[in-house]
């Protein structure tokens, strides 16, 4: 029983570390983008407060 513990952990593990190196860029990507569109609309605004 524990080495299909063991095992299960292992798969899950790997899975989790193939799935960061597809999806890692894209995703961070993404969050660079909605970031930069929430500075601006901060930005702005800010400036429309002057």
């Amino acid at each position: 029983m524990k080495i299909a513990k063991i095992v299960g952990l292992m798969a899950a593990g790997a899975g989790v570390v193939l799935a960061y190196q597809k999806y890692s860029k894209p995703v961070m990507k993404k969050m660079h983008e909605i970031m930069d569109d929430a500075l601006e609309k901060a930005n702005e605004k800010l400036g429309d407060m002057e």
